[in-house]
């Protein structure tokens, strides 16, 4: 959604734009019928609302892609950097081919492991299980990937929403394309915030996003 005022003269014109509005409802309430003036000051109040939350910014700052670029400018030239997000999926043979295929294919492969923390851990800043399990994924990955060959790197994220620790890696580094590993919808916390749809919203690389479902070891891949 847009942000209507800023500016002063932003401010100057949707006062006027309301008060016109209000008398022109009000006119046409005294000369015709006053349905006919509530149906013009509803339907303009629609309008209105409907433009706001149909449109959406173009001054908005965009994060990620500010980070992105950030990361661009760090890069080695001639580098291929691919960054995967994942945590409960790392294991799943399904993300493990998708890694070992960039790898093969020239592309530095660099592992971001955001923690699931719970709220009330969070708040009581008990997240010693959660990043136990993290690390005991990346480092079982990691330990698959040497014994594939594969250059293969990666991190536990901060405790932080997953976000925030995406925009670190890009932000050091740069990426040529994101790869996020999520259980199926109804099951990912991830898809519930809308995380997907805002890095391909913010970013101008590709987002892959590859559905894992651990419990049939099916998947299914969508860019």
């Amino acid at each position: 959604m847009r942000n209507p005022v800023r500016s002063e003269t932003d401010a100057f014109h949707i006062a006027v734009g309301i008060a016109v509005v209000l008398g022109a409802s009000l006119s046409l309430g005294v000369l015709v019928t006053p349905l006919v003036g509530i149906a013009l000051f509803v339907g303009a109040v629609v309008g209105v609302l409907f433009w706001e939350f149909a449109t959406t910014d173009p001054d908005r700052r965009r994060p990620l892609r500010e980070a992105a670029a950030a990361g661009r400018r760090n890069a080695a030239p001639g580098r291929r950097c691919v960054l995967v997000v994942a945590n409960r999926t790392l294991p799943s043979e399904a993300l493990r081919a998708d890694l070992a295929r960039r790898a093969k294919g020239g592309a530095e492969v660099h592992v971001v492991v955001p923690i699931l923390v719970s709220r009330i851990h969070y708040v009581a800043s008990d997240v010693d299980a959660e990043l136990r399990d993290a690390r005991e994924r990346l480092d079982d990955t990691l330990a698959w990937a040497r014994a594939e060959g594969l250059a293969v790197t990666g991190k536990v994220g901060d405790p932080n929403i997953a976000l925030g620790a995406i925009e670190d890696e890009l932000r050091l580094a740069g990426a040529d394309e994101v790869i996020i590993s999520t259980l199926p919808p109804g099951r990912s916390n991830w898809l519930e915030t809308g995380i997907v749809e805002r890095l391909r919203e913010d970013l101008d690389i590709p987002v892959t996003h590859t559905v894992v479902d651990l419990e049939s070891a099916g998947t299914a891949t969508a860019r």
